[in-house]
């Protein structure tokens, strides 16, 4: 399971600027659970929600690109191209 940041924010442990959508942490390193608890629930200095688990089936689903079905007209294969995810808040 990754963790993904829901805001732009600097860890106060290692000195990392994160923006949103960042993975973190951005190193792969091990957290502690009391630090993810911390920055998952808003327990923590800023008093805000800061990350957000993500399992692994929304992890790919984000790394693939949306293609168009076979037999679609140029148009149609654009708009496929151009389709973002939805965010989560």
């Amino acid at each position: 399971m990754g963790f993904v940041s829901l805001a732009k924010w600097r860890d106060l442990t290692d000195g990392h600027l994160y923006a949103e959508g960042d993975q973190f942490p951005f190193d792969g390193r091990e957290i502690s659970a009391e630090r993810l608890a911390e920055l998952e629930t808003g327990r923590n200095r800023a008093g805000l929600r800061l990350i957000q688990a993500i399992d692994a089936g929304m992890e790919q689903a984000q790394g693939l690109k949306e293609e168009a079905p076979e037999g679609a007209t140029e148009g149609q294969k654009t708009a496929a191209a151009e389709k973002k995810p939805k965010r989560r808040k």
